[in-house]
């Protein structure tokens, strides 16, 4: 059954959807509380917090290193794939914690994240591996271990996949909350799920590029098949931060300014989607390319705006 009702001192909506048969003790909005939430995540979901740091370190010091030692950014073999990776893993598995804080409790909840946890610490450690015995960690089956170490990751990658599905169903069923970030929360986990789907068919192009004697990264002439992979992974981070400014500035139709962040997350991934299927690298556009960059980069900017505004308007305050 669904619930609303108006936030006090808020012109922003608060939506709970719950099922007829949750237990969840009904409470106040939330969404803009961040000691409330900070607590809660070292209360309940302390593992993964340590993980997500271990990733954040880990993937902090192979860049660190790559700076220091001006070694090659691009190639299978870079620091950059450690370092990216465990920092892109590291906030991922710190905003699972986070959304499932949001969701309606379960007795199972704090297993689920260290399941998911524990998968991109797997992964991200058999790519370290692979960088510290200077061989590459994708598309690479050269040898027996090298094959099992791949097969690997994908099984992880694919485990972590069926558990962040699982977590857009049960986003349906939030707690009480500011409207911006219930959707905030949900277009964040469908634009994660599918960005990962897209990891795993990324591989499988790469697979068929390699029997075919072709690079496994490219696609076509140019295209690069790991920009569409990456063009909206981070939704879930950008959309809830964006909501959480909103609703710290009290800025008006924050709803409405997060549904336009999304829709620039979804028109940009078609454009990663549109360049690598033809052909074509990141910048070489085309008219369809061209405007749904360009679509992309409005919808961005109306939110960006409205957040500007607001902070030149409290600048100006007595």
């Amino acid at each position: 059954m669904n619930f609303s009702k108006i936030v006090l001192g808020s012109s922003e909506k608060s939506v709970f959807v719950r099922s007829d048969t949750s237990n969840h003790r009904e409470k106040g909005a939330v969404g803009c509380d961040a000691a409330l939430l900070v607590g809660d995540l070292l209360l309940n979901f302390r593992s993964s917090i340590l993980i997500g740091a271990a990733l954040i370190a880990s993937g902090v010091f192979h860049l660190t290193w790559l700076w220091v030692t001006e070694a090659d950014w691009s190639g299978p073999l870079s620091l950059r794939k450690p370092g990216l990776f465990g920092v892109s893993a590291g906030v991922t598995v710190w905003s699972i914690a986070v959304v499932l804080t949001q969701f309606e409790p379960r007795r199972y909840d704090q297993q689920l994240a260290n399941f998911l946890s524990f998968g991109l610490l797997l992964e991200v450690g058999l790519i370290t591996l692979q960088q510290w015995r200077g061989v590459p960690s994708h598309f690479n089956r050269t040898t027996t271990l090298d094959a099992t170490i791949e097969s690997a990751m994908l099984g992880l990658i694919l485990l972590v996949t069926a558990g962040i599905a699982w977590l857009c169903w049960r986003s349906r069923y939030l707690q009480p909350m500011v409207e911006s970030h219930a959707v905030a929360l949900r277009a964040g986990l469908w634009l994660l799920l599918v960005s990962c789907g897209l990891g795993v068919l990324v591989t499988i192009a790469g697979q068929i590029n390699l029997a075919q004697g072709r690079l496994p990264e490219v696609w076509g002439h140019a295209g690069v098949l790991k920009y569409p992979h990456g063009a909206a992974l981070h939704a879930i981070q950008t959309l809830p931060l964006m909501s959480g400014l909103l609703c710290k500035l009290r800025v008006l139709h924050g709803a409405w300014l997060v549904r336009s962040a999304a829709w620039a997350h979804v028109f940009f991934l078609t454009h990663a989607l549109w360049q690598t299927l033809h052909g074509r690298a990141r910048m070489e556009l085309d008219l369809i390319g061209g405007v749904t960059l360009t679509i992309a980069g409005l919808l961005i900017l109306t939110p960006l705006l409205a957040i500007a505004r607001r902070l030149a308007l409290i600048a100006r305050e007595p």
